[in-house]
């Protein structure tokens, strides 16, 4: 099932009905060109972090625990706790050469191809504070957007 699960604590919310959902690399660095035309190649040197740009239309229920979910991760920054949220991805999967190096996400399988493997996969995120869009939509009253930033492997 495509769906994205946010977790922090004891609060727990599952997206399902999506405005738009974007998960890219934050930084695989850029080409320049010197004088002669050789390309010249800068980046991290370390894997880059995903971000998620998400617009998503939610019940009363789901937009106060996405509120909840931002409070207790900001809360957990500010006193220097864990503030990682689990993020499960069931929309659009992982994709690598190998082995697994992310947690499956519950429920979820890997699916092998020729050159690598690809599932729906478990991550570690902070959320920036969400904004909502109310529209007339007894059942969906508000479309939520927010913005995750990948923090550490979930293994």
């Amino acid at each position: 099932m495509r769906q994205l699960t946010l977790s922090i604590s004891s609060i727990s919310v599952t997206l399902k009905r999506f405005v738009s959902y974007d998960r890219i690399l934050a930084d695989t660095g850029q080409t320049e060109y010197s004088i002669a035309g050789t390309p010249l190649d800068s980046g991290p040197v370390y894997e880059p972090k995903h971000i998620w740009t998400i617009s998503a239309m939610v019940t009363l229920p789901q937009w106060y625990a996405i509120g909840a979910i931002f409070g207790e991760c900001d809360r957990l920054r500010r006193t220097q706790g864990n503030y990682s949220i689990i993020v499960d991805d069931s929309i659009q999967n992982f994709v690598e050469q190998g082995a697994m190096t992310r947690a499956l996400v519950p429920g979820g399988a890997q699916i092998s191809f020729t050159g690598g493997i690809a599932y729906p996969a478990r991550f570690y995120a902070r959320m920036f504070e969400p904004k909502s869009q109310w529209q007339k939509n007894q059942l969906y009253p508000y479309v939520a957007n927010f913005v995750l930033r990948e923090l550490d492997k979930a293994i």
